[in-house]
């Protein structure tokens, strides 16, 4: 009877610690890891409450149930010829650049040319600024290209850190506040990471795929490729979404097939205006964010309407639109 209770309190805990997480494949681990990085950091950028969102680095614990999720449906155990293409012949992955740019490497600032310390760091890499060369050497930067601007009497200085994943945001602040600088911001110039597609030839529309990505709403993710003028904006994009539970059993919820984008943003980039285009049903709402995902604007437009950016400063920004037939979309701009 001793031994029967010992086994069913053994099971007990297996049952409620064991199996409460997924296993991480190992084909996950070796190809992957980057991508869960990617979307743990979504996450934590777009939180300005989230307790990583300071953090410059990822912790462990935060991409760890990403590598979890996407074994589970790598391992596809109900055996779904859509589930195996999306590793095997489509090898979708997470898009550093065209849904959530996140920018891991550059920080650019710009300092009065005449500074007295501004030759040594072109030099040396060092300042003499505590502030400055502390972060320098904490963070691993160096310098990559520096440029002298005769119309404003500055240097532009570009540095990129040797970290391989590094929570630009959580540090940008501590450049912002370093004594002679005009300015710090993140570099975005990140632009040929777009194109990450390296799977089989395929074509949506008559055009070939060039861009892919992987997105999370909760415990959906939704699996996407993007063809037509991605240069500018893709046009038509495919997706699987599959639903992953606490268990680690997967469902294919549905398949949109070649879907094309319900409207793109013109000009972009763009200085004063933008306008929408391809919308055919009545807009409830717009909505402006940042790059950090505050709410900087709420309003409502008819698609012709103009909307004005000119009072943001440069960078990238997104625009969701919500229409009378339930749909929401969003979509990136940048402001010049």
């Amino acid at each position: 009877m001793r031994k029967n209770f010992q086994w069913t309190l053994l099971f007990l805990i297996i049952a409620a610690t064991g199996f409460s997480q997924c296993n991480i494949h190992p084909y996950i681990q070796e190809n992957y890891e980057f991508d869960a990085k990617l979307l743990a950091l979504r996450d934590i950028i777009s939180n300005p409450t989230d307790p990583d969102h300071f953090n410059p680095f990822v912790p462990e614990a935060r991409f760890t149930p990403y590598l979890e999720k996407l074994s589970a449906i790598y391992e596809n155990s109900i055996n779904s010829p859509i589930v195996d293409s999306l590793f095997n012949e489509f090898q979708i992955h997470v898009n550093q650049e065209y849904n959530y740019p996140l920018e891991l490497k550059t920080i650019g600032f710009s300092v009065d040319t005449n500074v007295s310390w501004v030759e040594d760091f072109k030099n040396t890499g060092v300042s003499g600024i505590p502030e400055l060369d502390n972060l320098m050497s904490e963070y691993q930067f160096t310098i990559s290209e520096f440029f002298d601007l005769s119309t404003c009497g500055c240097t532009i200085f570009l540095i990129v850190t040797d970290i391989e994943f590094l929570n630009l945001n959580a540090i940008i602040d501590d450049f912002i506040g370093i004594p002679d600088f005009n300015f710090a911001e993140i570099y975005h110039n990140i632009f040929e990471l777009r194109f990450n597609y390296t799977g089989i030839p395929y074509y949506i529309s008559g055009q070939p795929v060039e861009v892919s990505d992987i997105v999370i709403d909760q415990d959906i993710f939704t699996f996407s490729l993007y063809s037509g003028d991605c240069p500018a904006l893709c046009m038509y994009r495919i997706s699987w979404n599959i639903q992953v539970s606490e268990n680690c059993e997967i469902t294919v919820l549905n398949t949109s097939e070649n879907k094309e984008l319900g409207f793109y943003i013109y000009p972009n980039p763009a200085s004063e205006i933008i306008k929408i285009k391809g919308i055919t049903s009545e807009i409830l709402a717009c909505k402006i964010y940042s790059l950090e995902g505050k709410l900087l604007k709420s309003f409502r437009s008819k698609s012709k309407e103009a909307i004005d950016v000119s009072e943001y400063r440069s960078g990238i920004y997104f625009l969701e639109i919500t229409t009378s037939e339930g749909t929401k979309q969003v979509e990136k701009f940048i402001k010049k």
